[in-house]
């Protein structure tokens, strides 16, 4: 079973226990509150535990820390970034000192900041769409 299944199987379950009581817990009627009498007051919703076991294999394992440090962690190391970006090293390397990605050096060895990266490659993306107008009404004359 995957993880999907696991939180249906769970939200499933918890709807079944609360539709089988069979009388309710009277509630006490909601006031409205004094400085906005004609705001409906909604009440919060209890919040409930949902408990579920999930084996991993060791890579799995790995990947999944690997995704949580990358993502919790805004500076990546060439080899993390290198991973990130599916490139090889050596050719993110050359790429950084080339300028043509953002990136810096510490202490000799390159750093890569996460933001600087997903906005490298948006910037990527659009060019390779053509966003540029006027070479599209350019090349469309010629």
């Amino acid at each position: 079973m995957n993880l999907v299944d696991a939180i249906r199987k769970a939200a499933q379950q918890s709807q079944g226990v609360q539709g089988e009581s069979a009388t309710p817990a009277p509630r006490a009627p909601a006031s409205p509150p004094t400085n906005a009498p004609d705001t409906p007051h909604h009440e919060p919703e209890a919040m409930q535990t949902v408990r579920f076991e999930v084996q991993l294999t060791n890579q799995q394992l790995y990947d999944l820390l690997s995704w949580l440090a990358r993502a919790l962690h805004p500076v990546m190391t060439l080899r993390e970034a290198a991973h990130y970006l599916r490139l090889r090293t050596a050719e993110l390397e050359a790429l950084a000192e080339q300028g043509a990605i953002p990136a810096f050096r510490v202490d000799g060895r390159w750093r890569f900041l996460k933001n600087a990266l997903d906005e490298w490659m948006l910037l990527q993306k659009a060019s390779d769409f053509g966003t540029h107008p006027e070479e599209k009404e350019e090349s469309h004359a010629a």
